[in-house]
Parts: C-alpha cells; sequence; structure tokens
C-alpha cells in the first residue's frame, strides 16, 4: 500500500498567525488532518503490547513521516523502508511532535480531533508494517483534559511507546504547574517522553534580527529552547518529584550538556552560594541531568557527544535521525565516523533501545 502523509516542516520559513504558528503550518496539518480521516475508521483494538519480532538493526528515536516543506516530496512507506534498509535502520518511532504533522495555534479547539487522527494514523502505519514503525503517540497540550483522554486511548487501545511532545506550549515551558497533570499520569504510568524542541514566543525568528533565510529558529534558537524546558522541569521538581517518567530530550539536550557546570559553579556566587541552589535543585542539577535520555539527531559530533558523555551515562543514549527532515544517512554516516569502542555503538544503535522500549528487542 503506498500511504502518503503530507506535512509542514516547522524548520521551514514561516509567515507568522496566531499563536506564533504559520500558515504553511496551518496547511500542513490540515493535510494530515486529512490522511488521518482516511484511517480513522479502520482503526481497530490493537493487538497485545509484546515483543515485536524486529528485524536486527538500529531504532530510531527521532523519526518524522510525511513529506517535507518547503521543497515537496512525495512521501512513501515503500521508499521510507527503503532509506531505513539502506541505512540499517530496523525501525524508527514515528512522533509528530516538532514535525508539523500537528500544528496550529494552541488553543485551537480542533487539536484534540487531530492528535487523535495523527495518532489512528501512525498506528495503522505500524500494524501494516509490523516491526517498521513504532508510535510517540501526539497529545492535545495544553488541553489538560484532552491530553488525560488521549494518553489512555494511545496507551490502551493503540499501544504506543509513549508520547511526543513539545518544549513548550505558548508561554508555557514544560515545568509549569497548568502541565502537572498531565505529567502526573505520566509518571502513573511509567511512560517513556519524547520531548522535542519548537518556537517559543521569546524567541521567534520575526524579533531576531540575525535570523535571515535560509535560516530559522532550528539554526540556534531550537537548542537553546531545550535547555529551557529541561531548566525548568529541573527547578520546578518535575524530574525529581515524578521519577518514574523516562524523558527524552532530542538534539542530545541541545545546548544543556554545555550549561551543566555554569549552573552548578553558581554555587560558589556570593549572591546564591550552595544553600539557595540545592533549595533549587536539590538532587544535584548533574545528578538530574543524569537520569535524562537523549537522541543524537544533529549532536554526533566528537565535541557533542563528548560533552554529553561526560555528564550521561552512555546507555542513556539512543540513536535518531530527524527524517526525512535530513536523511537517515546523515547522522548514520556522522555516528559511524566517531571513534568510540564497539559495545558503545552497539548500546546507541540497538541495545538502549531494547532496554528502555522492551518490545523491540530482536
Amino acid at each position: 500500500m503506498d500511504t502518503k502523509l503530507s506535512y509542514t516542516d516547522s524548520t521551514g520559513p514561516s509567515d507568522a498567525t496566531d499563536g506564533g504558528r504559520s500558515r504553511r503550518e496551518m496547511l500542513g496539518s490540515m493535510a494530515a488532518l486529512g490522511a488521518g480521516m482516511l484511517w480513522s475508521a479502520q482503526v481497530s483494538s490493537a493487538e497485545p503490547s509484546t515483543t515485536l519480532a524486529a528485524k536486527k538493526g538500529r531504532i530510531d528515536f527521532h523519526y518524522h513521516i510525511g513529506s517535507r516543506m518547503p521543497n515537496p516530496q512525495k512521501w512513501t512507506v515503500e521508499g521510507a523502508i527503503e532509506d531505513q534498509d539502506r541505512n540499517d535502520v530496523a525501525a524508527g518511532i514515528c512522533s509528530a511532535a516538532g514535525s508539523g504533522g500537528f500544528t496550529g495555534p494552541i488553543t485551537n479547539p480542533e487539536r484534540p480531533r487531530q492528535a487523535r487522527e495523527w495518532n489512528d494514523y501512525a498506528a495503522q502505519l505500524g500494524r501494516d508494517h509490523r516491526g517498521r514503525f513504532g508510535l510517540f503517540a501526539t497529545l492535545p497540550l495544553p488541553n489538560i483534559d484532552a491530553t488525560l483522554q488521549e494518553m489512555e486511548y494511545s496507551l490502551d487501545v493503540l499501544h504506543a511507546d509513549g508520547f511526543g511532545i513539545l518544549t513548550s506550549y505558548g508561554d508555557m515551558w514544560l515545568g509549569d504547574s497548568k502541565l502537572r497533570p498531565a505529567f502526573d499520569e505520566m509518571n502513573r504510568r511509567k511512560a517513556v517522553v519524547f520531548v522535542h524542541t519548537t518556537d517559543a514566543p521569546c524567541c521567534i525568528p520575526s524579533t531576531l534580527t540575525y535570523e535571515t533565510p535560509p535560516m530559522n529558529g532550528s539554526w540556534l534558537e531550537w537548542p537553546m529552547n531545550t535547555a529551557r524546558a529541561i531548566w525548568s522541569l529541573m527547578i520546578n521538581g518535575t524530574f525529581r518529584e515524578l521519577p518514574d517518567i523516562r524523558f527524552i530530550f532530542a538534539h542530545g539536550g541541545g545546548v544543556m550538556p554545555l550549561l551543566i557546570n555554569r549552573l552548578e559553579g553558581f554555587a560558589d556566587w556570593d549572591s546564591v552560594g550552595p544553600e539557595k541552589l540545592k533549595a533549587l535543585v536539590p538532587d544535584g542539577i548533574e545528578n538530574e541531568f543524569r537520569k535524562c535520555y537523549f537522541e543524537i539527531a544533529q549532536a554526533f559530533t566528537p565535541v557533542n557527544m563528548d560533552a554529553l558523555m561526560k555528564l550521561v551515562p552512555s546507555s542513556h543514549i539512543l540513536f535518531g535521525t530527524d527524517t526525512p527532515i535530513f536523511p537517515i544517512g546523515h547522522t548514520a554516516k556522522g555516528f559511524d565516523s566517531l571513534k568510540l569502542p564497539a559495545k558503545i555503538k552497539r548500546a546507541i544503535d540497538r541495545e538502549n533501545a531494547e532496554a528502555l522500549l522492551p518490545r523491540w528487542k530482536a
């Protein structure tokens, strides 16, 4: 079956609309919605969440589905699988977060319906091509009631691998108390949560004079926004108080690995000191950071990997590509060129994924 899903790449040029989203993104959302409607009637109660007997190879934790913008091209399942096979990728865990597949102003009343239809589509894709596509279900945040309903449906009916969310929703960073009920439920469910960065009202391209085409928020601001989201979760107690959520941060955690020691250094600043810093992060900044997982799309250079691996155990580092925004080979070739022990490379390619998501054991 030639399955197509169009979406707008939120890394592309944008024309601002309400909520900081672009007209192109809205059009991409409408295209994704239309594709999802084709599948929603076909979704049945999914098979039990058992081992998928997937083929050997890499598990891609940063996997988008559809055609990319601003240069539209046809996307087919067959072509995607061929690209996986060329780069020894066994499966991609599909996510709409950050891809434009689920977009529009955060107050859009259609968000719950769009989320449901995208999740139905991606789950059906996984059933049609068993062992090649997983699902990080998208959630209609910041609508808490609809989010809780979608979480239940995604896990209990679709058997999703976890959830895909954004670094912020409007002015709300992830540690905001308004979002806490959703995280409470994620913790109760011991959920895996993939966090993808997005534009934030503080730093949208139209307000930054140094950003000129082809630059956009994904070049410089998104790595910053990932750090802001991690810090928000850290100082608001989410990591400490909800320890059963397994957070995965995209792009190697953005710039956060380079800021950890800087933040810890404020213990020696007269106006802060160790006691005030400990009050902010009682378990310690580096200790909190080490609990998180990180995928390596756009973060596989020796400098990036060295910084990350000095802070977190290699068992918390996962393979990811950001396809089709970047071709799979972009990450695969870069990662293969790293001078890392074969044991660590095997773990990042596959074994860490199997430990985090046991049903993907080969």
